[in-house]
């Protein structure tokens, strides 16, 4: 009797499964939309969270360094032992933070004042410009008879009609593009602050989910999930860390390499390709456009022999240091970081490219564990 329930609920389970999943094949647009807007409505908090994972890794380092303040005869009296902790965390957030945005002001005013200073020469050479292309124009269209018929073809009234039609949709645009400004600055506000709250209370948060994970599974499985989740973190945390080390050796050998060949905004452009090659692999060929516009307006030639020094330089720091620094220190062949980062880039671009190497990571070190697992179990 116990047997044909089972089978029963084992048919019943296989027909809803069936069911389920033929509506969700002629319905994959709705489940889709379904998604993208339980997304967006989560969107702050996952930001949040990963924000938190970042903020962490500097947070936890002030606050090592700072707790044996705290360990003073004075403070042995353990007297609201809580609210020091709390302080302590407070301090070392607050430590944290001013160390992202002194860095990134850094960065600000090494980068933008170059970038302010060419497009104002660019700007004040406009006259030089168009007297060039009228001169040139002068030269060559007005001797050609098909781009004078061409000319005259042009209808003045027909680009202002067509210009004026175009107003409304600039001003929705724009109305757009405010909304989605003022949007994107709120959503960033709740994430800091959701951030804030489980960087103040991580320890209680961790507790609280191994103590869900154990009322839902059992240990067995229960073990295996809580593995997996401290495995992934100490992974990402190396992982960000090796990487930012990767960074500053790309930005420092682009350094000494424009100060040898003489190439100006040596610093400005070397600490962008540094920033840059966060995004792993091909993240320093977004430094080479700028440092060109930059290059380009003082010594166009020395432009040119800036991307050919660039492009030998990311050849060396794609196929052998990043794969062997950043390889050896999360345990991922070298192999398997470029296949992590070509794949990771075409599934979620640039975001694949920054998670695919932890990722690839977390898979290869349990998959590995598991086969040393199966070998011991068949050969004894």
């Amino acid at each position: 009797m116990k047997e044909d329930k089972k089978e029963i609920r084992k048919w019943l389970t296989l027909i809803l499964v069936a069911i389920v999943g033929y509506w969700a094949i002629n319905n994959l647009s709705t489940i889709g939309n379904l998604i993208g807007k339980i997304i967006s409505i989560i969107f702050p908090f996952i930001l949040g969270g990963s924000l938190a994972f970042i903020l962490n890794i500097p947070m936890t380092f002030f606050e090592r360094k700072l707790s044996p303040i705290s360990k003073t005869k004075k403070n042995m009296k353990k007297k609201n032992p809580r609210k020091k902790s709390k302080l302590l965390r407070i301090i070392a957030i607050l430590f944290a933070i001013a160390v992202i945005i002194l860095i990134f002001t850094l960065i600000v005013k090494l980068i933008v004042p170059e970038l302010i200073s060419v497009v104002t020469t660019l700007m004040n050479n406009v006259p030089f410009y168009v007297e060039e292309i009228t001169k040139f124009a002068q030269n060559n269209i007005g001797n050609s008879q098909e781009i004078n018929n061409l000319i005259q073809q042009i209808n003045i009234d027909e680009i202002k009609k067509q210009i004026l039609d175009l107003i409304p949709n600039v001003l929705t645009s724009s109305i757009s593009i405010v909304g989605g400004i003022v949007s994107g600055i709120v959503n960033f506000v709740i994430s800091v602050i959701f951030a804030l709250y489980i960087l103040m209370d991580k320890e209680k948060l961790k507790k609280q989910v191994i103590r869900i994970i154990y009322a839902y599974f059992n240990r067995k499985r229960a073990d295996k999930i809580i593995n997996l989740g401290r495995t992934t973190s100490n992974i990402f945390k190396k992982f960000f860390t090796v990487q930012c080390l990767e960074a500053t050796i790309l930005g420092s050998l682009c350094l000494i390499g424009m100060l040898i060949l003489r190439i100006p905004y040596a610093i400005s452009i070397s600490v962008l390709i540094g920033v840059t090659a966060l995004i792993p692999v091909v993240g320093s060929f977004i430094g080479i456009i700028v440092g060109v516009i930059l290059i380009v307006a003082v010594e166009p030639i020395k432009a040119i022999v800036f991307v050919i020094f660039v492009l030998i330089l990311q050849q060396i720091e794609g196929n052998l240091i990043y794969p062997r620094v950043v390889g050896s220190s999360v345990g991922l062949p070298g192999m398997w970081v470029l296949f992590a980062v070509t794949v990771g880039g075409s599934l979620a671009g640039i975001l694949g490219m920054l998670i695919g190497v932890p990722v690839a990571t977390v898979i290869y070190t349990f998959l590995r564990e598991d086969v040393l697992e199966k070998e011991k179990f068949i050969y004894g």
